[in-house]
């Protein structure tokens, strides 16, 4: 009986293997046969829709360097003009400040560390390439005409900053709303825009946060823009490892967990990981949420609690979700954002209050951060 039962066990794992092969070469052929370069697929994604959302994996360097390297391409293409750039790290209260930014006859940085201290985190986002993201914008916009020029919304709601600071606030809806709403009043404008931001909030999926019993759902902002514009938005998700809630996690090797346990990394790999972009299609097509977002340490732990009104189905696929991919590069060589001092004598004391009197110096936010998040750098 062990011997059989040892054999049953060979042909499991020589089965999973050989469908994980599969896989693997269904990817590739797909990737080689439909796959275009990144930035010409952007351009022409933008060409052809009203929105383009883009979600990134947060704390990552690589993703929202690819944004700066498209905005750059495109600088001087006015068939491919970005009107507004809609950004998830910004509040609305800062609007005046990055429409001043962005007329000033020369780069004032000053003005976007301000900017990022009013993103929707207790300590703000200190990072260097999303700085890099507002430079690129302005300098960028040097080369244009006043009617090419790109401006920047920012779409965190007003109500974000007082809650975290225990002030009394209206809720005005959540921040997937604000954002839906913001960029919908765009659309009405006939602009163009390109909507970045982590990718829960680009992707058109219902989300859900248990409360007790039960799951508190609403629908994302790439849901209600897909639902309401489904001819005129076009969702891209970049490529990325598997993300826990920390962001990426590492193996017993330290190499990050690659996503269904590397099948489609492979995929890429074949394809000499060269930077591509495509629609979803072919095997890409039967990809579930549970193989895209399942920690591949623990497969059989993803997912919700139905019962109790989960909207995480294990069946759900991600071309439900999300209308093409953007691979741009080997997520092996994917490091964290540059952590970068944004913090004026008036914002610590914000801090220190926020931390309740732990951090009072940009070091311990530092620290603090790097604990909670290891990739940032």
């Amino acid at each position: 009986m062990k011997r059989v039962a040892f054999l049953l066990f060979l042909c499991h794992m020589l089965v999973g293997s050989l469908s994980a092969q599969d896989r693997t070469a269904d990817y590739y052929a797909y990737v080689k046969s439909h796959g275009i370069a990144p930035l010409t697929y952007l351009a022409d994604k933008l060409r052809t829709h009203a929105v383009v959302a883009v979600g990134e994996d947060h704390w990552i360097k690589e993703h929202p360097d690819f944004l700066c390297s498209f905005l750059r391409k495109i600088a001087n293409d006015t068939l491919t003009n970005v009107d507004i750039l809609a950004l998830e790290f910004g509040n609305e209260s800062d609007q005046k400040i990055v429409n001043d930014f962005l007329k000033a006859d020369t780069y004032r940085e000053d003005l976007v560390l301000k900017i990022l201290q009013h993103a929707p985190d207790n300590y703000g986002n200190p990072y260097l390439e999303y700085v890099r993201i507002f430079q690129t914008v302005w300098e960028t916009n040097q080369q244009k005409s006043p009617k090419h020029k790109t401006q920047i919304i920012l779409l965190d709601p007003k109500y974000v900053q007082a809650s975290m600071d225990g002030e009394d606030f209206v809720y005005t809806g959540s921040r997937d709303d604000h954002m839906f709403s913001a960029i919908r009043g765009c659309i009405v404008k006939k602009q163009h825009v390109l909507f970045y931001a982590g990718a829960a909030h680009t992707q058109a999926q219902i989300r859900g946060v248990k409360y007790k019993e039960r799951y508190y759902n609403f629908p994302s902002a790439g849901f209600l823009l897909k639902k309401c514009y489904p001819d005129d938005v076009f969702i891209v998700n970049l490529w990325g490892a598997y993300m826990g809630s920390g962001g990426y996690e590492k193996d017993e090797h330290g190499h990050w967990l690659q996503i269904d346990g590397g099948t489609i990394d492979r995929a890429f790999a074949m394809n000499g990981n060269q930077p591509v972009a495509f629609d979803m299609g072919g095997a890409f097509n039967s990809i579930t949420i549970k193989q895209y977002y399942a920690n591949p340490k623990r497969p059989g732990d993803w997912g919700g609690d139905v019962q109790a009104g989960s909207p995480y189905r294990p069946d759900i696929l991600m071309k439900d979700w999300i209308d093409g991919i953007v691979f741009v590069g080997p997520v092996s060589n994917f490091s964290g954002q540059t952590l970068l001092d944004i913090y004026d004598e008036a914002f610590l004391k914000t801090v220190e209050k926020r931390s309740k009197g732990k951090f009072k110096r940009a070091d311990d936010v530092f620290e603090y951060l790097r604990k909670i998040h290891p990739i940032l750098q």
